[in-house]
């Protein structure tokens, strides 16, 4: 189904080319992701951001066919500089991963953002290096407290990792040449941490003055 406030700002443009589109999804009902993405969109306006609730397709296959859904009922287009994130966490699953790569070789508009084992250890990234490998999603989780007191899923920590996004962007480059130099290939499970969020914050040009 079409988003008719986003068709509504999209007929009242008129002429005025209109800000790129960047659709973001992510799984599960907690808010983390949402809250962390949105937080970058009033200080960095190269995009539109919609964070867009896939409904109960929490799954990969599921959320790839929302997204997609969403994409082609609000008439987006990579030509207009629009683009679409699914951000998922890997959790160690081989099965999980494969399903993935699959869906990632198929899909044209929408790129997939995964970490493993979950999204905090892109958190973490902002205060630490190590190639320490985690058993599971909660220890990344538990890791995280040592820098931000009291962390918990849905806390809204967005203004605090901001000034330590070089240091993050550092890590992220750091890991990507880890396991190439090992021969781990991404996303095998083998890479453990791991994460492509750093992709999308490089494409709103955080950075740029």
């Amino acid at each position: 189904m079409a988003d008719r406030n986003f068709q509504k700002k999209k007929r009242n443009t008129g002429n005025r080319k209109r800000k790129p589109v960047m659709l973001i999804t992510a799984e599960g009902k907690n808010k983390t992701e949402q809250l962390y993405f949105t937080s970058f969109q009033s200080q960095y306006g190269k995009y539109s951001v919609k964070y867009v609730k896939t409904s109960k397709d929490t799954d990969p296959a599921g959320m790839y066919k929302s997204l997609d859904a969403y994409w082609k009922s609000n008439e987006l287009s990579e030509k207009n500089g629009d683009k679409a994130y699914i951000v998922l966490d890997l959790d160690c699953n081989e099965q999980k991963a494969k399903l993935i790569g699959k869906l990632s070789r198929k899909s044209k508009n929408i790129q997939f953002i995964v970490s493993n084992p979950c999204i905090e250890v892109w958190f973490m990234m902002h205060f630490t290096y190590s190639t320490h490998q985690f058993m599971d999603s909660k220890e990344p989780k538990r890791e995280l407290r040592k820098y931000i007191a009291g962390y918990e899923e849905n806390s809204d920590i967005g203004e605090i990792l901001k000034p330590l996004l070089p240091m993050a962007m550092t890590n992220a480059e750091r890991f990507r040449k880890h396991y190439e130099e090992i021969g781990s290939k991404w996303l095998s499970i083998e890479c453990n941490p791991m994460t492509d969020v750093w992709e999308i914050i490089s494409e709103m040009e955080v950075f740029k003055s």
